[in-house]
């Protein structure tokens, strides 16, 4: 199976899990999902799951899309989480 997304006019191919995350983070724009709740929703309850997992996705997620160096779609919320934000610098 392969997971793919447009962005920019480009085709960019995901993994499985990187999919899941941009889908759920998709899902509803604006919203800030937490850690846990990511962490739970694309990874299950799997216990040799780090927690960090969801913040190195992020970063992976972040180069495929943004790698021209332009603003992030996807908002770090300190502390909390993170967002998607469909005009990325807006707030």
């Amino acid at each position: 199976v392969r997971h793919v997304v447009r962005h920019g006019g480009e085709t960019v191919d995901l993994t499985a899990k990187e999919f899941a995350l941009l889908a759920t983070l998709l899902q509803r724009p604006g919203q800030v999902f937490t850690r846990p709740v990511l962490l739970d929703t694309v990874w299950g309850a799997s216990p040799e799951v780090y927690a960090n997992v969801v913040d190195l996705y992020v970063s992976y997620l972040r180069k495929k899309l943004d790698g021209d160096g332009g603003a992030s779609h996807i908002r770090t919320v300190r502390g909390v989480g993170y967002t998607f934000e469909p005009q990325p610098g807006a707030r």
